[in-house]
């Protein structure tokens, strides 16, 4: 007697979670496409919950229907990419940008994406995955745009003076010429010049407070961008030179710099910045 009453009691409990596990599903599939993956991990909980149950007429029904709703979920889960590419097509579109590139890479503009369905999130990258921007971004085209649309103002915000960047670039060098007690004319690395450039443009006040607060942060991201439109002025004609790196250098950061050869995403890394002759 008591048995038969534990093994009922098992009976109910795997019963039990499976309706439970099913319900849940059911309230997943009120937005079947946008949960395709959700309801492919929920589909896995039953099944291995359905394998707890014994071999009765209802559980044939079960296997069945799981076997039915695999096929749907393949069926959602292409529904969902197609979706999903056609709504941040469109919303890059009206900003005048192209979406390229095949899943889970694509790119636009400046930047790239990586994004992963099952997990409802995308990682944005600067270039060609230079630097991560941000990572487990919502997989909803408007908040990928915004989140874009944001670190593009950030790099592009300010005024522009190609003039006074080529002299504070040039001071900047001359500086590491003196600690590395080289000659006008030699390579430095990039990285040691913009560090330098970096110093010289903090404001006065972080001589007398060196505080978080008074250090005006200058992203490597906003220093590509920079470097990149002024190569694209008529200014570096007086002298500045751009080195392309080694390949072992451009997996060090503190080694080279990836700039932009253009609005696309195409770009180059450097090494090496000098000066060809005195401007007079």
């Amino acid at each position: 007697m008591q048995e038969i009453i534990d093994n009922l009691k098992i009976l109910t409990k795997h019963t039990s979670k499976v309706i439970k596990l099913m319900n849940a599903y059911e309230k997943a599939r009120a937005q079947p496409v946008n949960n395709a993956y959700v309801l492919e991990k929920k589909i896995a909980e039953i099944e291995k919950a359905v394998t707890a149950l014994p071999d009765i007429e209802q559980t044939k029904t079960l296997q069945s229907w799981l076997h039915k709703q695999r096929e749907e979920i393949e069926k959602l889960k292409e529904d969902l990419r197609f979706q999903f590419g056609q709504e941040l097509t469109a919303v890059f579109a009206k900003e005048g940008k192209t979406l390229r590139g095949q899943y889970p890479v694509l790119r636009v503009g400046l930047y790239t994406l990586r994004v992963d369905f099952e997990f409802g999130e995308a990682n944005l990258f600067f270039g060609p995955e230079v630097e991560k921007l941000k990572s487990k971004i919502p997989m909803q085209p408007q908040a990928i745009y915004h989140v874009i649309k944001k670190f593009d103002h950030d790099i592009k915000d300010g005024p522009f003076e190609p003039e006074k960047i080529y002299d504070d670039i040039l001071v900047a060098y001359r500086r590491c010429l003196s600690i590395a007690d080289k000659s006008f004319g030699d390579k430095v690395l990039i990285t040691e010049v913009l560090k330098e450039y970096v110093f010289l443009k903090q404001p006065k006040k972080l001589m007398i407070d060196a505080t978080k607060k008074n250090f005006r942060e200058y992203s490597r991201m906003k220093l590509s961008y920079m470097l990149y439109r002024l190569k694209n002025t008529n200014v570096i004609e007086h002298g500045m030179r751009f080195h392309v790196a080694t390949f072992d250098a451009t997996t060090d950061k503190l080694q080279s710099l990836w700039i932009p050869d253009n609005e696309e995403g195409d770009g180059t890394y450097y090494e090496y910045l000098s000066f060809e002759k005195k401007p007079h």
